[in-house]
Protein backbone atom coordinates (compact mmCIF):
# COMPACT_ATOMS: atom_id res chain seq x y z
CA UNK A 1 0.00 0.00 0.00
CA UNK A 2 1.27 3.45 -0.93
CA UNK A 3 1.79 5.91 1.90
CA UNK A 4 -1.01 8.55 1.79
CA UNK A 5 1.33 11.56 1.52
CA UNK A 6 3.20 9.89 -1.32
CA UNK A 7 -0.09 9.09 -3.06
CA UNK A 8 -1.21 12.71 -2.71
CA UNK A 9 2.11 13.93 -4.14
CA UNK A 10 1.75 11.57 -7.11
CA UNK A 11 -1.80 12.79 -7.79
CA UNK A 12 -0.66 16.42 -7.52
CA UNK A 13 2.13 15.83 -10.02
CA UNK A 14 -0.31 14.21 -12.45
CA UNK A 15 -2.77 17.10 -12.15
CA UNK A 16 -0.01 19.64 -12.70
CA UNK A 17 1.10 17.63 -15.76
CA UNK A 18 -2.50 17.84 -17.11
CA UNK A 19 -2.52 21.61 -16.53
CA UNK A 20 0.81 21.90 -18.32
CA UNK A 21 -0.62 19.92 -21.25
CA UNK A 22 -3.64 22.23 -21.43
CA UNK A 23 -1.29 25.21 -21.48
CA UNK A 24 0.61 23.65 -24.39
CA UNK A 25 -2.66 22.88 -26.21
CA UNK A 26 -3.77 26.52 -26.03
CA UNK A 27 -0.37 28.18 -26.36
CA UNK A 28 -0.55 31.27 -28.55
CA UNK A 29 -4.33 30.87 -28.96
CA UNK A 30 -6.88 33.58 -28.46
CA UNK A 31 -10.31 32.73 -27.16
CA UNK A 32 -11.73 32.98 -30.69
CA UNK A 33 -9.02 30.60 -31.96
CA UNK A 34 -9.94 28.14 -29.21
CA UNK A 35 -13.66 28.41 -29.93
CA UNK A 36 -13.03 27.66 -33.60
CA UNK A 37 -10.83 24.62 -32.95
CA UNK A 38 -12.82 21.48 -32.13
CA UNK A 39 -9.70 19.36 -31.77
CA UNK A 40 -8.19 21.63 -29.11
CA UNK A 41 -11.55 21.91 -27.34
CA UNK A 42 -11.74 18.14 -27.07
CA UNK A 43 -8.13 17.80 -25.92
CA UNK A 44 -8.62 20.43 -23.22
CA UNK A 45 -11.90 18.89 -22.12
CA UNK A 46 -10.27 15.47 -21.83
CA UNK A 47 -7.57 16.92 -19.61
CA UNK A 48 -10.25 18.58 -17.46
CA UNK A 49 -11.95 15.19 -17.16
CA UNK A 50 -8.61 13.69 -16.08
CA UNK A 51 -8.09 16.44 -13.50
CA UNK A 52 -11.56 15.85 -12.06
CA UNK A 53 -11.02 12.11 -11.91
CA UNK A 54 -7.60 12.47 -10.29
CA UNK A 55 -8.98 14.89 -7.70
CA UNK A 56 -11.28 12.13 -6.42
CA UNK A 57 -8.25 10.03 -5.45
CA UNK A 58 -6.83 12.45 -2.88
CA UNK A 59 -7.09 11.49 0.76
CA UNK A 60 -9.74 13.21 2.82
CA UNK A 61 -6.94 14.70 4.94
CA UNK A 62 -5.38 16.33 1.86
CA UNK A 63 -8.64 17.84 0.61
CA UNK A 64 -9.47 19.08 4.12
CA UNK A 65 -6.07 20.74 4.48
CA UNK A 66 -6.52 22.33 1.03
CA UNK A 67 -10.13 23.39 1.49
CA UNK A 68 -9.68 26.60 -0.51
CA UNK A 69 -9.64 24.42 -3.63
CA UNK A 70 -13.20 23.86 -4.95
CA UNK A 71 -13.00 20.04 -5.06
CA UNK A 72 -16.73 19.54 -5.63
CA UNK A 73 -16.75 22.00 -8.55
CA UNK A 74 -13.73 20.29 -10.11
CA UNK A 75 -15.45 16.93 -9.84
CA UNK A 76 -18.76 18.33 -11.11
CA UNK A 77 -16.98 19.75 -14.16
CA UNK A 78 -15.55 16.30 -14.81
CA UNK A 79 -19.00 14.72 -14.55
CA UNK A 80 -20.62 17.15 -16.97
CA UNK A 81 -17.76 16.89 -19.46
CA UNK A 82 -17.69 13.09 -19.29
CA UNK A 83 -21.42 12.41 -19.33
CA UNK A 84 -23.05 15.44 -20.97
CA UNK A 85 -20.39 16.68 -23.37
CA UNK A 86 -22.98 18.33 -25.63
CA UNK A 87 -23.85 20.85 -22.88
CA UNK A 88 -20.25 21.87 -22.14
CA UNK A 89 -19.99 25.62 -22.66
CA UNK A 90 -16.67 26.26 -24.40
CA UNK A 91 -16.41 29.95 -23.38
CA UNK A 92 -16.69 28.73 -19.78
CA UNK A 93 -14.00 26.12 -20.47
CA UNK A 94 -11.77 28.91 -21.81
CA UNK A 95 -12.34 30.97 -18.65
CA UNK A 96 -11.60 27.90 -16.55
CA UNK A 97 -8.27 27.24 -18.21
CA UNK A 98 -7.23 30.89 -18.22
CA UNK A 99 -8.39 31.84 -14.70
CA UNK A 100 -9.12 28.81 -12.50
CA UNK A 101 -6.37 26.42 -13.59
CA UNK A 102 -3.50 28.82 -12.86
CA UNK A 103 -4.94 29.33 -9.38
CA UNK A 104 -5.34 25.57 -8.92
CA UNK A 105 -1.79 24.98 -10.06
CA UNK A 106 -0.47 27.58 -7.63
CA UNK A 107 -2.42 26.05 -4.73
CA UNK A 108 -1.23 22.56 -5.57
CA UNK A 109 2.41 23.59 -6.02
CA UNK A 110 2.36 25.24 -2.60
CA UNK A 111 0.88 22.09 -1.03
CA UNK A 112 3.77 19.82 -2.06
Amino acid sequence: MVEPSRRNDTITKKIIREIDMINRFIADMSESDFLADDKTQRAVTMSLINIGELSKAYTEDFTSRNNSIPWKAIQATRNVAAHNYEVVDMPTVWDTVKVSLPMLQGELESSV
